[in-house]
């Protein structure tokens, strides 16, 4: 490696990967150290411990809408707060592991509590963030534990879900138009219908509307409908790792693609409601949990497929009470595929929790044990 090579790689640690350099500087500085620490959070929702991409998360929230990115800065904040206030493990808060529930917390709660910026609705924000903590941290002894794997986003599912289906009989629960129960139904235009005069009225492509299908299929896993959105968290992945970022594009659209296949609403395709989960579970088995190989690509695919139609269960189990499905089939789905580590040692090297760096990091490893 010559000296410029070097002092390139050496400048691209303060952002590139898990940004080792950043995170050593900014330790010695604890307000700027917390900062960090929240935004790691941000982007460990997808298992990117890097501060820029939750930095370009929050951003995507904050430009898609403020109320919705205070909501998600406000439980990234509260949720690290209290887990450094509990004495949790400290390499696990400065990794993000105890905010990437809390940002889920709040973002959710801002998108279904109203009106926005309420004064009550704010309290329950902190609530509930608060409360994903202490649920993350009884959840990772028990998942650890038992079958050494994390809890991926349970806290929050757990958390927001109880949540909401006490506000739907409280006074001062503050539900929005988005919790309303309704009868089970399919309803809404075909596929076909909705992507033809959804890309019609962007860009007057089919093309158009499949792309915009799936870049809202990555943002919405931040409850942002936007394709902006879409894009400026790609951008975030793109710090960490290069490839989760082609993973995170592939299980999208095969989350969109199950969907068609099934013949779901047309129009929750559209805003990406069926690429979401896909997304983050594609990744997360195709490089972030077991090391890359064609094996593992294939098998992401497949868990990106499956949690797909995960999502078409649990969404429609759910609908009749007016609850979203938010990351459940995500959490199963990964779970499942997960488990295969003991079931099939062979084929797949299992990367242990503890160790989880960037899919990069995993294949440089795996080939210099190899070597």
């Amino acid at each position: 490696m010559t000296a410029g090579t070097a002092t390139t790689h050496h400048a691209l640690d303060w952002v590139n990967g898990t940004a080792p350099r950043l995170q050593e500087r900014v330790r010695r500085i604890p307000p700027l150290a917390f900062v960090e620490n929240c935004l790691r959070g941000v982007g460990q929702v997808m298992f990117m411990n890097n501060p820029l991409t939750g930095l370009f998360v929050l951003l995507a929230a904050w430009t898609f809408d403020p109320w919705i990115g205070f909501g998600g800065t406000v439980g990234v904040v509260v949720s690290t707060l209290v887990a450094l206030l509990m004495g949790f493990d400290r390499g696990a808060i400065h990794a993000g592991l105890y905010g990437f529930n809390g940002v889920l917390c709040g973002l959710a709660l801002a998108t279904f509590l109203a009106p926005p910026w309420d004064g009550v609705a704010t309290v329950w924000i902190v609530a509930v963030s608060a409360g994903s903590s202490i649920a993350m941290a009884a959840l990772a002894a028990l998942f650890g534990g038992a079958w050494g794997v994390p809890p991926f986003t349970l806290a929050f599912n757990i958390s927001v879900l109880l949540f909401l289906i006490t506000a739907l009989h409280a006074v001062r629960g503050r539900v929005g138009e988005l919790i309303v129960p309704t009868p089970p139904a399919v309803t809404g235009p075909t596929v076909s219908e909705a992507l033809r005069e959804s890309a019609t009225s962007a860009a007057g492509t089919d093309l158009a509307a499949v792309v915009n299908a799936v870049l809202r299929g990555i943002s919405q896993l931040f409850f942002v409908n936007s394709i902006l959105g879409g894009i400026l968290i790609l951008v975030g992945i793109l710090f960490c790792s290069r490839i989760a970022f082609g993973f995170a594009l592939v299980g999208s659209a095969v989350g969109m693609g199950v969907g068609m296949a099934l013949g779901a609403d047309g129009t929750a395709i559209y805003n990406g409601l069926w690429g979401f989960n896909s997304f983050d579970a594609c990744l997360a088995i195709a490089g972030v949990f077991y090391v890359l190989t064609w094996r593992s690509a294939l098998l992401g695919i497949a868990c990106a497929a499956y949690t797909a139609l995960l999502f078409g269960a649990i969404a429609s189990f759910l609908g009749p009470w007016g609850l979203p499905a938010m990351t459940l089939p995500f959490c199963f789905g990964v779970l499942t595929f997960v488990m295969l580590k003991d079931a099939s040692p062979r084929l797949f090297t299992f990367v242990p929790p503890g160790e989880i760096e960037t899919p990069e990091a995993h294949l440089r490893r795996a080939r210099t044990v190899s070597a």
